[in-house]
């Protein structure tokens, strides 16, 4: 499965509200990611000592 480009927010962002949030590691991609970020959850990437590095969250319509 192909990862699409996703959009990128602080990392504060989703660490300091009351959102879903998903870890996934740098380039994983799969259908769990997928329908998480489809359904508006926050995904924290963590390099390989599981520090985050980038977050992500759909822009949902408002």
């Amino acid at each position: 499965m192909k990862r699409p480009e996703l959009h990128e927010i602080p990392i504060s962002s989703a660490l300091n509200r009351g959102i879903f949030t998903v870890t996934m590691s740098a380039g994983q991609w799969d259908q769990f990611l997928q329908s998480a970020y489809d359904a508006g959850a926050a995904l924290l990437e963590l390099d390989r000592n599981e520090t985050p590095v980038r977050a992500y969250q759909k822009r949902m319509a408002s």
